[in-house]
């Protein structure tokens, strides 16, 4: 008779996803991930097959539930499209100055630590990129037609601008960078949407 898995699968992965978060795929070791998770090295092993799987459920779980989040709550605002932009920002300013002892974003560490090294997770990367981008290109499209921004370039250039502005503030956020400065860096990112 098989063992019924006794452990919140998703409680695993947002606890494994925080481990990763802070010492990267290479610095954490199967013992960090049992002790922070409580499960058996055999209920890990059953349920994983390897710190490799593990890896990349957790940077599927982060996507989706952190970091997704901030796209998912200004979507469900009643806010103008270019109000969600901002309030994209804005939330992601705000995570950032809460917890300044985050180590940055998952999916921005995993982009400069394994997707060189591993064709699965530049994917996750790049499905992530391309997810995000494709929402910002609806807000603008729709805020162009709102008479919200005159754009001359074509959607998916400033897709990308604001893609790479939201990247480099969380890895701005882990030089240092106080609220003021990181605000001053979405003042004129949005600027430059005019």
């Amino acid at each position: 008779m098989p063992k019924v898995k006794q452990f919140d699968k998703e409680k695993v992965l947002e606890t494994a996803s925080s481990i990763f978060q802070q010492k990267g795929f290479n610095g954490t070791s199967i013992d960090d991930i049992i002790k922070a998770t409580g499960l058996s090295r055999s209920s890990l092993y059953d349920s994983f097959s390897d710190k490799h799987n593990l890896y990349l459920q957790s940077l599927e779980y982060y996507k989706t539930h952190k970091d997704g989040k901030f796209m998912q709550k200004a979507n469900n605002k009643n806010l103008s499209p270019m109000q969600k932009i901002e309030c994209v920002f804005n939330e992601v300013v705000n995570h950032l100055v809460k917890n300044p002892n985050d180590n940055g974003c998952l999916l921005v560490n995993a982009a400069a630590e394994m997707s060189k090294q591993c064709d699965k997770t530049s994917q996750v990367v790049c499905n992530n990129k391309e997810e995000v981008q494709k929402l910002f290109g609806t807000w603008l499209t729709d805020a162009q037609k709102a008479n919200e921004v005159t754009l001359s370039k074509p959607i998916n250039y400033y897709g990308q601008f604001l893609f790479n502005a939201l990247c480099g503030l969380k890895v701005l956020s882990q030089s240092g960078a106080n609220k003021a400065e990181l605000s001053n860096v979405v003042k004129v990112t949005l600027a430059a949407l005019d």
